[in-house]
């Protein structure tokens, strides 16, 4: 077949690494070298095809590519020309398979600086073809690699790296890598955490969003992002459990939530929550702890609770004592000679409801209605048997973890205090032995120096530490009020909320003869019932 006969297509792919590149690696440059291949070699030049932007390991999402392989098909070229093997990609396993379909459709494939034609069957280069291609592949791989470790090392140290910020905060103007907090949707994340953990389901909280017309993330921060759905403008359920998880809110910077499984793939994974880089106390908190420690409490409790449940008081909160696991309600309605329709609720124990069939447990079944009157009844008089109201202040607080942070800090301080007026100590002898001759003047000056180092440094920690200090006392004025609602709540439980009851019991525990033991969250008042 005579050159006259080929007819060609050239390819011309740029990614935005070679971009960094320069002129050499330039759509510009790959044209410049084809086009004189074509001219010295008498080709037939039809049409050019250009991805610019596009990774060298994507074939399925690149335009110039597929519009070359419509004309492969209807005959319209015969002759693919790339300056490299590189500019066909860096995918291996693609790369040669597009190759036997090549040569399939009797198609010619010339890689001019890696002296490739395969329709040269003197060309020795050719059978470096699946070496070559391995090699384009793997300085992907390393890249990668090398792109991941720098990432990782710079999210632990504290830096924000994603390109938008979590909804509530935005970036810093000073600084990228810093966030501050966009007050405006700041204060939908806050109303978010209140409404959830005053009892709100979080279906219910997005008909509140929905209905109050609060635009969604993405609309807020005008993300254009897939398509618009029929749902569009509607919050979205995900959306909302994961803000409820977000540790970002409490002040602890949390990335790595969705990754690539490699650098082949567009899939996005949601790593395990094990995975996630979490740095404490490096953004501002929209949320305080106390919230959201309940929130999560709260959270974990729900989500194999089922949907009827968002009624029931004690939901996620009642376990079966043999087996440990947690006991499901449902509600019924049911139509009565006496009362006309009436609900009713019906508890058992979830695990045995899965396995019924297999003797594993027992049903547990018990009146839910009854339970509730029974374990209310008992949390009065817990209160009035036990607590005056000062002294569940103090067991309040003192159980508190920001308290108990305070306490920490507080030892902590006073220890580096002694051990500063011990290392003055330690000079004022060091200085004395110099004096004395026990000890040379370059021992004095190595051991001097030792000792004002770890005076500085110790000093730098006292300083952090009294910030940290006076952050949180800052912090316990702001939330006296609160202990003071949930004195006065607990004594007299009037409107009882899953929020109260989260914050007063930890568990409630029922055995296969329904006897019912309360566990509280407090050790003094750790008893059963």
């Amino acid at each position: 077949m005579s050159n006259e006969t080929f007819k060609v297509g050239i390819y011309l792919r740029l990614s935005r690494e070679d971009e960094l590149k320069g002129e050499s690696g330039s759509i510009g440059n790959q044209r410049d070298i084809i086009q004189k291949y074509i001219k010295d070699n008498n080709l037939i030049y039809v049409d050019e095809y250009i991805d610019d932007g596009v990774s060298g390991t994507q074939f399925d999402n690149r335009d110039g590519w597929n519009k070359l392989i419509t004309d492969v098909e209807s005959n319209r070229i015969n002759m693919v020309i790339t300056k490299d093997l590189s500019r066909f990609g860096r995918n291996e396993g693609q790369q040669l398979r597009y190759l036997d379909y090549f040569y399939e459709k009797g198609v010619r494939y010339v890689a001019i600086l890696d002296n490739v034609d395969t329709f040269d069957e003197c060309n020795t280069s050719n059978e470096m073809i699946p070496i070559q291609c391995f090699f384009n592949e793997k300085h992907v791989r390393d890249t990668s690699k090398k792109m991941k470790a720098s990432v990782y090392s710079k999210r632990s140290q504290g830096n924000f790296l994603g390109k938008t910020p979590p909804y509530g905060y935005k970036k810093d103007p000073n600084n990228k890598y810093k966030l501050i907090i966009d007050e405006p949707a700041a204060e939908v994340v806050r109303r978010i955490f209140d409404l959830f953990v005053s009892g709100k389901g979080i279906c219910e909280i997005s008909r509140i969003l929905t209905n109050e017309k609060i635009p969604i993330p993405s609309v807020y921060k005008n993300l254009n992002v897939g398509q618009k759905s029929p749902a569009y403008g509607i919050w979205d359920l995900r959306t909302i459990s994961d803000m409820i998880q977000l540790p970002t809110y409490v002040g602890d910077l949390t990335q790595g939530r969705t990754k690539k499984p490699s650098y082949k793939s567009k899939r996005i994974v949601r790593p395990k929550k094990e995975e996630w880089i979490i740095c404490k106390d490096k953004c501002p908190a929209i949320i305080d702890r106390e919230t959201f420690d309940l929130a999560q409490n709260i959270y974990t409790r729900n989500k194999h609770q089922g949907k009827n449940s968002q009624s029931i008081l004690l939901k996620g909160l009642v376990y079966c004592k043999e087996c440990g696991h947690t006991i499901g309600f449902r509600l019924q309605k049911v139509t009565t000679k006496k009362n006309g329709e009436v609900t009713r609720c019906y508890g058992n124990c979830n695990f045995w409801s899965k396995h019924k069939n297999y003797n594993i447990c027992t049903p547990h079944s018990i009146k839910y209605y009854e339970l509730e009157k029974l374990v209310l009844n008992e949390v009065k008089k817990m209160c009035k048997l036990y607590i005056k109201n000062s002294d569940l202040k103090i067991i309040l607080k003192d159980n508190n973890k920001i308290t108990k942070s305070l306490i920490e800090l507080e030892t902590k301080l006073r220890q580096l205090e002694n051990d500063i007026k011990l290392s003055s100590k330690k000079k004022e002898n060091l200085y004395n032995d110099r004096l004395e001759g026990i000890i040379d003047l370059d021992m004095y000056k190595r051991m001097s120096n030792i000792i004002i180092d770890e005076t500085v440094n110790k000093q730098n920690e006292i300083s952090n530490i009294k910030t940290k200090i006076c952050n949180i006392k800052n912090n316990i004025t702001s939330i006296e009020n609160k202990y003071d609602n949930i004195i006065n709540d607990y004594l007299e439980m009037k409107n009882p909320s899953i929020q109260l009851l989260s914050s007063i019991i930890d568990k409630i525990v029922v055995d296969e003869n329904k006897n019912v033991d309360i566990y509280y969250k407090f050790k003094s008042l750790e008893n059963g019932y």
